[in-house]
């Protein structure tokens, strides 16, 4: 018995030692990661279609809009369509004043973000709206005013699927937001930037991501 409990602690301390090693690889390797993107050539303006998934969201959603508002990127090149999903508030109200193209649906079986994106990207497809990438936010995010003209850069390299960084607004407005920050710093910007750099996929978060409509997402290919 007492052998056996041996070899659990030195699997288990083998095991830790590793997922260490792994982690202070990628935090090495993050280093060299560059720490801004190329600006395209100012002729490459893809198109972008901007899916924003809202359940409830009219207390967040004027914020979002807001901060989309501000993107340094040519307004006839992108669009923005919002899918007030369930909603039993004012969400579809408040992003038509916005200005976006706003698709309700009332589902009561198939909920959740998931079902909500498969529906809407059915609707866009049949509406032909023409399109280089798609990119899905929260409802509760704040776009920085380079975002698109970052994707852009990215979508002209070539790069197919893209993750971009977020994070929590204000670290110093309490311990708990700033360790958070902590947190989602070492999970969305210096472990994806690591794996980046030794050729491995960053992952995609849910949030903030962008896909190439050649890559599935107005059906052309399977993703």
């Amino acid at each position: 018995m007492y052998l056996f409990i041996q070899i659990l602690l030195l699997l288990a301390g083998a095991s830790a030692a590793i997922l260490v090693a792994y982690l202070l690889l990628l935090a090495c390797a993050a280093l060299l990661a560059p720490r801004a993107t190329p600006a395209a050539e100012a002729s490459s303006r893809p198109r972008f279609l901007i899916l924003i998934p809202a359940h409830n969201e009219e207390r967040l959603l004027p914020r979002s809009f807001s901060s989309l508002a501000e993107l340094r990127y040519p307004p006839e090149c992108y669009h923005v369509h919002v899918i007030a999903d369930n909603c039993s508030d004012q969400t579809a109200a408040l992003a038509r004043t916005a200005g976006a193209a706003v698709h309700e649906r009332q589902d009561s079986t198939r909920m959740g973000k998931g079902h909500a994106l498969q529906w809407l990207l059915e609707q866009l497809r049949q509406q032909a709206d023409p399109h280089d990438a798609v990119i899905i936010l929260d409802a509760d995010s704040v776009v920085s005013p380079n975002f698109l003209n970052v994707m852009a850069a990215r979508l002209a390299r070539g790069e197919r699927v893209v993750q971009a960084y977020y994070t929590v607004r204000n670290p110093q407005k309490s311990i708990a937001v700033g360790l958070r920050f902590s947190a989602l710093a070492a999970l969305h910007y210096l472990r994806p930037q690591g794996r980046m750099v030794l050729g491995a996929s960053a992952g995609l978060k849910g949030n903030g991501m962008m896909f190439a409509a050649a890559f599935g997402t107005d059906g052309t290919a399977a993703a």
